[in-house]
């Protein structure tokens, strides 16, 4: 046999007689040479895949902040409020004085929507503008939240993003019925809706286009507070 220290060839033994190393004994010494330098190696790896992310995405790297448990019950508390009142249809006679209230709140971006988009000089994005702008405005905040970590902000701001979804389904689904009160009291002619259904002749799917908004709108509300209980849980149980 060859000693595997010194390389010196020998009769098969315990020990070599040329170094005196013992055989078992510095085996084990390489094996666990050899599984530092593997462990070395996977962190390398991991420092070198994190280098290559650009500095401008750096901040995926940084942890989320803890969920605690009162502003879990808060906001879970918001949820429940939109389970039970919001609208499960886009055909409503009247809102419900929770929803009523934050479809108030929504309405001034809306409005607010049609002014900033109308800076841009065109009619049909200008009419879009206003419910582009309730979804836009929320989404925004979302972002902020993300890029903070913050993953109580971010579910608050999807709950109101997603919901802005069914408050718009439903104003997409009255361009056919003209039911709802329009602001100002002004007539049909000023249905954002009706315009935009007439002016890219949609009146074939208006209604499957606002029934896909109120899915969207319930499937996004559900998915937020699922994620949010499941990062409560994980932070209580990390302590």
């Amino acid at each position: 046999m060859i000693c595997p220290k010194c390389q010196f060839e020998q009769p098969d033994a315990n020990t070599c007689i040329h170094c005196g190393v013992i055989f078992a004994k510095y085996q084990a010494y390489l094996d666990r040479e050899n599984k530092s330098n593997d462990d070395n190696n996977i962190e390398s790896g991991k420092s070198e895949l994190t280098d290559k992310i650009p500095s401008r995405f750096a901040w995926l790297n940084h942890p989320w902040k803890r969920v605690g448990t009162p502003t879990f019950i808060f906001l879970s508390f918001l949820f429940f409020l939109h389970l039970i009142f919001f609208p499960k249809t886009t055909q409503i006679e009247d809102w419900s004085l929770f929803t009523g209230l934050i479809h108030n709140v929504n309405l001034v971006f809306h409005e607010a929507g049609h002014v900033l988009f109308g800076l841009f000089g065109n009619n049909t994005l200008m009419v879009l503008g206003g419910s582009l702008n309730q979804l836009l405005i929320p989404f925004i905040i979302f972002a902020s939240f993300f890029y903070k970590r913050d993953r109580a902000g971010a579910a608050f701001a999807l709950l109101w993003l997603f919901g802005n979804f069914i408050d718009v389904s439903i104003y997409m689904a009255d361009g056919r019925f003209l039911r709802l009160p329009l602001i100002g009291g002004l007539g049909m002619e000023a249905h954002d809706w009706r315009n935009l259904f007439n002016h890219f002749d949609l009146w074939g799917i208006d209604q499957m286009l606002s029934n896909m908004m109120l899915y969207l709108g319930w499937a996004g509300i559900i998915i937020a507070w699922i994620w949010l209980c499941k990062s409560w849980r994980s932070d209580l149980n990390k302590g």
